[in-house]
């Protein structure tokens, strides 16, 4: 076996360990290694490695985001990358790293870098864990996006700059999250930004995955040629951009639906990619949310689906953002106050003028059986710094594991 030294590769001190992240550019294949695990660390690769003997895999992939910010919320609330479980996934995605104009990968602070390369020693834990970094996201990127994509010298590029980056931290791949191709042009130019990254990335052993959203306009048989999976981001149907209360992520459509609203839904929303768009089902990802879509009820006594409401709920004391609250800050605030929707298949809860749509382990399992039912590739969630993480618990996340 050669010696470390004698391959490229990266170095992180954490506390917990110093790991060695290189890729073998014959076999196509990337390697971690620890050094000088502490016997009191919680995740120590020997102790792994016997646990992972008695527990049963997902058979199929279970796709976890989680959000580098989380390591700076307080309390309760802050998850670093020492908290994540290793298992309960088959691919773990870093959010967010951006690019700009030019298809440069936009360089994160020491911190951040820090925390990236700590994530893809996960895999000491896990070797059979995939690990992937996501470009773009909700926020100051889609601009940047179009740019590139209009232009077949920057798409060629920035797929350069992906694959650089991927080596460089020791990330298995990529998700392309593009929020969102608007125009028809935008829409077309994707599919050849795809293009570009698949020819870079699958030609250096990396995975490409993209993020698309619901009922918007894609190429989606362009997208599938391309992309190993197509990540759904099948939730966000409701929120207090409405003037009325609804469901964040509904597996099916309710009695007071009018029609358009009943398109937003995940059954819909999945028949769309798999019949209008003719995606092949194994590609296909279904997104299930960690979160739940807030409210501020007119009245209090008035709090079915499609009450009215007056804007967003109140932040919650972690994330600390108006509109949505984490799993674990719904079961703090509200309680006893759950209440089932047998129409659509999740639960909602009320507290005073305070109102929320969320998933639990009862709505989390009827949407796995889906996947299972309709053949469907997996599931992805969105954000594993959102489930009940504290003390290791990860209830949604763990649910999904045993689903799948």
């Amino acid at each position: 076996m050669e010696s470390i030294s004698s391959k490229k590769y990266s170095t992180v001190v954490s506390t917990r360990s110093t790991c060695y992240i290189y890729m073998d550019h014959v076999r196509q294949t990337y390697y971690s290694v620890a050094v000088a695990e502490p016997k009191s660390s919680l995740f120590t690769v020997n102790s792994r490695a016997s646990y992972q003997k008695h527990l049963n895999m997902p058979s199929k992939p279970i796709f976890g985001f989680y959000g580098g910010w989380a390591t700076y919320r307080s309390g309760k609330g802050r998850c670093t990358v020492e908290d994540l479980n290793p298992h309960l996934c088959t691919h773990l995605i870093y959010a967010f790293v951006a690019l700009d104009h030019s298809g440069s990968i936009v360089q994160k602070d020491d911190t951040e870098r820090n925390a990236m390369r700590r994530f893809n020693c996960l895999r000491n834990s896990n070797p059979s864990l995939k690990t992937l970094v996501s470009v773009g996201g909700a926020v100051g990127c889609a601009s940047a996006f179009a740019s590139v994509a209009a232009s077949s010298s920057l798409r060629a590029s920035f797929a350069r700059n992906v694959r650089e980056f991927c080596e460089s931290y020791g990330f298995n791949g990529v998700d392309i999250d593009w929020e969102f191709p608007e125009s028809s042009s935008d829409q077309s130019n994707f599919v050849q930004l795809l293009s570009a990254l698949s020819s870079e990335l699958h030609s250096n052993g990396l995975l490409l995955t993209t993020s698309v959203g619901v009922n918007r306009p894609y190429d989606m048989s362009g997208i599938a040629r391309h992309v190993d999976y197509i990540l759904l981001m099948s939730y966000d149907y409701n929120g207090s951009w409405d003037s009325y209360t609804g469901h964040n992520a509904p597996l099916s459509w309710g009695s007071v639906e009018t029609d358009y609203q009943r398109r937003l839904n995940v059954e819909a929303s999945v028949s769309d990619w798999i019949g209008r768009g003719s995606v092949p089902k194994s590609k296909l990802i279904v997104g299930l949310a960690a979160y739940g879509r807030t409210f501020t009820l007119s009245s209090s006594g008035n709090y079915k689906p499609r009450a009215s409401a007056t804007g967003a709920g109140r932040p919650g004391p972690y994330t600390q953002q108006q509109g949505t609250l984490a799993y674990y800050e719904v079961r703090d605030a509200f309680g006893e106050g759950r209440i089932w929707d047998d129409q659509q298949h999740v639960p909602y809860a009320v507290s005073g003028d305070q109102w929320v749509s969320y998933d639990d382990p009862q709505s989390i399992r009827m949407k796995c059986e889906f996947i299972r039912r309709e053949g469907l590739g997996g599931a992805m969630i969105w954000s594993i710094d959102q489930d009940e993480f504290q003390g290791g618990r990860f209830t949604l996340l763990r649910t999904v594991a045993e689903c799948l």
